[in-house]
């Protein structure tokens, strides 16, 4: 057999990843893979059953510092981000494109993403965490500091603000 059909027959073949179950895959991409790396490696496979994986995925993402940050894969992804922890001053990150959203943790907030910690934005929110920053507490929006009496959240369970001042909140069930 020569070098080239050799190199033409191993590219026919199926690699160990596409043998693993449906189950597993989807624990690897939720779980184990960075972001980044399930749009860099898998995004452009032209293989139906790992985008099929992919879409299904929910995203636990954890950002402990900016150069793990990969805007692309984040705007991509956007919709099936469902826990982020940033741990590092992010200008670059969009909330209003996580619409599924479920916790969120910003250890150093920017004005923008203060403001747009909205319910119109993220509907699905249950727990908000935004550590002590920079900012007065006048500086802090509104609504966020009003949350207590006032919760437009329809399943926020748990804020904890700027302050310090940790609110559970009673959900809005319909």
């Amino acid at each position: 057999m020569t070098k080239t059909n050799e190199i033409e027959m191993n590219t026919n073949e199926i690699g160990h990843i596409e043998r693993l179950p449906d189950e597993i895959l989807l624990n690897l991409f939720e779980n184990y893979i960075r972001l980044i790396d399930v749009y860099v490696a898998f995004h452009c496979l032209n293989h139906r059953r790992i985008n099929g994986i992919i879409k299904s995925a929910r995203f636990y993402i954890s950002i402990p510092s900016k150069d793990i940050f990969h805007a692309k894969s984040f705007s991509h992804f956007s919709s099936q981000i469902v826990s982020l922890h940033l741990s590092t001053f992010c200008n670059d990150l969009v909330l209003p494109k996580l619409v599924n959203l479920r916790l969120l943790h910003i250890e150093k907030p920017t004005q923008t993403q203060l403001t747009s910690i909205r319910a119109e934005f993220l509907p699905n929110l249950h727990y908000l965490s935004l550590s002590p920053c920079w900012y007065s507490l006048q500086e802090i929006p509104r609504h966020l500091k009003n949350i207590a009496e006032s919760c437009p959240f329809k399943y926020m369970q748990f804020c904890i603000l700027p302050d310090g001042k940790t609110i559970r909140i009673q959900p809005k069930h319909e």
